[in-house]
């Protein structure tokens, strides 16, 4: 990489952290307008919290930008803890559609007609949902017992900082827009954050990228458990790390018995830029339900990696060949992607 070239990821990711903290900001600012919204849809409780962050994310292709507005919302009062924790664990649900999107695009462009690259998407989600909604159970009865309480990340120097460098720019954006606004304004400025970051990114598709050589020293699970967690503390979005699997394994790179601990490890290190977004919001309980989620990912994912690698990669693969053997298959798939939130949040509101 040349110093120009490396001047230049540097400014990119200076002003994407500007521009994220600006965004945290006026979610913060504008939470109370989406409160209408919510009590329209009858958004409540943990069902129909996991449901709205699931569509969410499918909806934006990311799950980060949820989980910092997850966060948001926990701050203002919007939601609870359970709530926002709840929210936080459907936006990872949800945070995998890109994968499965991408690699649709991938096979319709090359006209495969075997499903090779919709195959992943279908692996990452699959792969996601069975670690995610145990761990779920798991990190909301450690909030009902109180585990890390008192966990925080400091940050009031930062937020006196914080206070003078975005002060004028909050204080119009109260005066002159409705708080739903002030809101939407947030949301694009977090989307347009994680798109500079991407920006900064190194090219990890290239010939001599960490996957392409990983795949050439070892396929061995903790291997590519270890690179998962990797790129994705690299990339802070497990969207775009896991989508770096699409064109790999369609030129070979990287066999399908080895995706499923990569993904393993990209969904623990994905909470690196909510821990992040935690520390700035300002709730006590923010960074520690963050904290719960990723404990709990990370004890449910490390015994399967080190215990029982290979019956786990043949039960997402089972699932996987399955929903991708037919587009009718695959269509019902992605159907029910969409439908199984949908019933979450529609069951919220029946209570």
């Amino acid at each position: 990489m040349t110093a120009r070239g490396a001047a230049r990821r540097a400014a990119l990711v200076a002003l994407g952290l500007l521009v994220f903290i600006l965004a945290l900001e006026l979610l913060k600012k504008g939470a109370g307008g989406i409160e209408p919204l919510l009590r329209t849809l009858h958004v409540s409780g943990v069902s129909g919290c996991v449901g709205f962050g699931w569509i969410m994310a499918c909806l934006v292709l990311s799950g980060s930008p949820v989980a910092a507005i997850a966060l948001t919302l926990l701050a203002s009062g919007t939601l609870t803890a359970r709530e926002s924790f709840a929210m936080i664990g459907g936006s990872r649900l949800g945070a995998s559609f890109v994968v499965l999107a991408i690699g649709v695009l991938d096979d319709l462009r090359s006209r495969r007609t075997e499903k090779r690259s919709a195959y992943i998407g279908v692996a990452a989600l699959v792969a996601t949902a069975i670690v995610y909604v145990p761990a779920m159970a798991l990190g909301l009865l450690g909030l009902e017992a109180g585990l890390f309480t008192g966990l925080r990340i400091e940050g009031r120097d930062l937020a006196s900082v914080i206070s003078r460098v975005y002060g004028p720019v909050l204080g119009m954006a109260g005066r002159f827009l409705p708080r739903l606004a002030v809101f939407v304004a947030g949301i694009l400025a977090l989307l347009a954050s994680f798109r500079l970051f991407d920006g900064a990114l190194p090219d990890l598709q290239g010939r001599e990228s960490p996957m392409t050589r990983a795949g050439r020293v070892a396929y061995r699970p903790w291997v590519m458990f270890a690179l998962g967690l990797l790129v994705t503390s690299m990339t802070l979005s497990v969207s775009v790390s896991l989508s770096l699997l699409v064109p790999l394994a369609a030129k070979g790179y990287v066999r399908r018995e080895n995706v499923v601990p990569y993904i393993l490890g990209a969904n623990i290190t994905t909470f690196v830029d909510t821990l992040f977004a935690g520390a700035l919001v300002g709730h006590p309980d923010a960074v520690r339900v963050v904290a719960l989620l990723m404990a709990s990912v990370t004890a449910l994912s490390i015994p399967i990696v080190l215990l029982v690698p290979y019956a786990f990669e043949r039960m997402v693969d089972r699932i996987a060949r399955r929903a991708t053997r037919s587009a009718r298959s695959l269509a019902a798939f992605t159907a029910l992607l969409f439908l199984v939130p949908i019933l979450l949040v529609l069951v919220s509101s029946w209570r």
